[in-house]
């Protein structure tokens, strides 16, 4: 058996054994309080009626009215229920054979002891059995007993198992979270009192131990990241320092390649422009604020109109004044990626790009819509992947200016505030016809 299997089997066998004791000590509890506050149970009838009982019934048997005085004194001195029997015939058969001095014969329910006179059965005493009534409150307080004292064992039992796991949850969830230096600290035996179990604290360390290596891997991405956008961005822009120096000095070359040179050469930064952003966006590196979603898309649009063209704002009136906790240039870059695909897949230059701004319960959505000739059937269930795109048969020819990231960046930026996107065609609700296409944001309110 590996290590890591009997640590497991021995902290299970810690556990039951815990709460077996637990058990135990409860049921032991109970029963020492009920048998403190429980009154004994009377003394055996037989053992009460026997020891003079068939003698004096015998002696006085001819005198009726003193055997049932002496029965009434009896029964007033032990507080049993007794009955003189003297139809013999009607007596139980283990009564009628059974005739012996100082015997006593227990028949449905009921002791009988023999009256006997020279030899032969004349009658019996029946003694009726009553079971003893204990009283409610004592049961209900053997019950509390065991409750109380089962329930301080198996707190302190949880307390000592749940406490340091909850510790490696919440590090756990921090970390998720985006904060890469949490730790749980089992690494060491200071913080935790020396009762956490072994195989706890191994659970912690390993979660620690996978923490440094996650974060020295997103560290070093990171930096690899920076590294490639400082490398690349180096010599592109001293190409395009040589283009204008070409095309300055030798106004005789070929515009037309140098035009060429100079696209390509802003489609590589382009693409590594979006690069960046995903990986950010990707990364959880993501600085949330309260935005009040529709003020903030009209100051942005405002703001940015020469570059997006007219934008058509429709907000429904519950969302009017909802509130995103969102990092505003990632979320605006979405926005400004949909606006700006749909003016270059075939939304016509002077109509408006449509923004719907919708508020369902907790979730707020934007969805953007354009009246081009919508996404190619084949592409549109792989709409939202990287570098999904058909420049031969694009949805128009000013599809080759685009880097392929666009909705990909797009959707990441949703995943990274909690939300989801989606994309779909507009068809004509008559003909059938696409009509257009639109892609939606769903997000999560403040």
């Amino acid at each position: 058996m590996r290590p890591g299997h009997r640590r497991g089997a021995r902290l299970q066998t810690r556990i039951f054994l815990w709460f077996i004791a637990a058990i135990v000590l409860a049921l032991g509890a109970g029963a020492i309080s009920v048998f403190l506050l429980h009154e004994p149970p009377p003394e055996n009838p037989g053992g009460i009626v026997s020891r003079n009982v068939q003698a004096r019934l015998s002696h006085g048997w001819d005198d009726p009215r003193a055997t049932d005085a002496y029965v009434a004194e009896l029964r007033d001195n032990t507080g049993l229920d007794m009955v003189l029997r003297r139809d013999v015939e009607n007596l139980p058969a283990a009564v009628r054979h059974a005739p012996r001095r100082g015997s006593i014969v227990f028949e449905a329910g009921s002791g009988y002891i023999p009256v006997v006179r020279q030899g032969a059965l004349v009658g019996a005493l029946e003694v009726r059995q009553r079971r003893p009534r204990r009283a409610p409150w004592q049961l209900f307080l053997a019950v509390a007993v065991a409750v109380v004292v089962l329930g301080a064992a198996s707190r302190r039992v949880s307390v000592r198992l749940s406490g340091p796991l909850v510790e490696i949850a919440r590090a756990a969830e921090r970390f998720g979270g985006g904060e890469l230096t949490a730790r749980t600290g089992f690494g060491g035996s200071s913080r935790h009192p020396r009762w956490v179990a072994e195989e706890v604290r191994e659970v912690g360390r390993s979660f620690d131990s996978m923490a440094d290596r996650i974060e020295r891997m997103v560290l070093d991405q990171r930096e690899l990241l920076a590294a490639i956008s400082h490398e690349l961005r180096s010599p592109l822009g001293r190409a395009r320092v040589a283009l204008e120096i070409a095309k300055e000095r030798s106004p005789d070359a070929s515009e037309k390649s140098l035009a060429v040179v100079e696209r390509e050469i802003g489609n590589v930064d382009a693409i590594l422009g979006d690069l960046l952003l995903a990986a950010r966006a990707g990364l959880s590196d993501v600085r949330k604020e309260r935005v009040a979603v529709v003020a903030w898309l009209e100051a942005r649009l405002a703001a940015d109109r020469d570059g997006l063209g007219e934008v058509k704002l429709d907000v429904e009136p519950e969302a009017r004044a909802a509130e995103l906790q969102a990092d505003g240039p990632l979320l605006w870059r979405a926005v400004a990626n949909l606006v700006r695909n749909a003016r270059a897949h075939g939304h016509p230059a002077d109509e408006p790009v449509r923004i719907a701004v919708r508020a369902t319960g907790s979730t707020l959505t934007l969805e953007v819509s354009d009246s081009g000739p919508g996404f190619a059937a084949d592409l549109l269930p792989r709409a939202f992947e990287p570098f999904v795109r058909r420049d031969a048969a694009a949805r128009t020819p000013t599809s080759t200016k685009s880097t392929g990231l666009g909705l990909a960046l797009v959707r990441r930026i949703a995943q990274a505030h909690g939300g989801s996107a989606r994309a779909a065609n507009r068809t004509d609700p008559d003909t059938g016809r696409v009509v257009g296409a639109v892609v939606t944001l769903d997000l999560p309110r403040a």
